[in-house]
């Protein structure tokens, strides 16, 4: 979202660039993962709305359960890790894409670690997994501009983009939820950014943090 010359009477500033990531697929994922095996019970993370169908997916027999938990949480905290450090503006190199996700690789500045990648979709059903993401396709793209939460919720928004706040993720969580992961990155439940008094109290919070790092 960014208006590209100044534009009288607009009230959004010509330079402010704001990136939604309304469909983080790779977190999706692993959220979908987590509550169809199991996995992780002691993890902070929310509860989901709305929760998914797991249909057939089990956990496959080729590690324990506390395994894939271990295996689980080090993707989960991955992930965050690579949403805070990623740059949108980094374009891929063909060196990169050769060799994104293979097993034990740092972490590529473009491509986000993938469960898939990683460990394969055995005990996954997909069908089930992507009924449940067909729930979460944002709505937004279809009201009007004037109507979205971003401008609803603008002079909020505008305090926590001159903190530096310049992209958030909406995972799928239950009611309030608002963490800021870096400089750049808030992070926002899909019903926070769609409930104004909630979209307003996350933006202030992280207006009111100077993030140094």
């Amino acid at each position: 979202m960014r208006s590209t010359r100044r534009m009288p009477g607009n009230p959004w500033p010509h330079d402010m660039m704001i990136r939604i990531d309304d469909w983080p697929h790779a977190v999706n994922l692993l959220l979908f993962v987590r509550y169809a095996w199991g996995l992780a019970p002691d993890a902070d993370v929310p509860a989901l709305d709305p929760e998914p169908q797991p249909g057939t997916s089990s956990v496959p027999p080729q590690a324990s359960l506390d395994e894939w938990s271990r295996r689980w949480e080090r993707q989960w905290q991955r992930t965050w890790e690579w949403h805070a450090m990623h740059e949108p503006a980094t374009l891929p190199t063909p060196e990169l894409l050769r060799t994104v996700n293979r097993p034990g690789q740092p972490l590529n500045p473009v491509i986000p670690p993938h469960w898939f990648a990683e460990y394969g979709d055995a005990g996954v059903d997909r069908k089930a997994l992507t009924g449940w993401e067909g729930q979460l396709i944002p709505i937004h793209g279809r009201q009007p501009v004037s109507e979205t939460p971003e401008r609803v919720c603008l002079p909020a928004l505008i305090s926590a983009w001159e903190t530096g706040v310049e992209e958030l993720i909406t995972p799928p969580y239950v009611g309030y939820f608002a963490r800021r992961i870096s400089r750049r990155v808030l992070v926002v439940s899909r019903t926070t950014r769609e409930t104004p008094e909630f979209y307003n109290k996350a933006l202030a919070m992280a207006a009111e943090q100077r993030w140094n790092g």
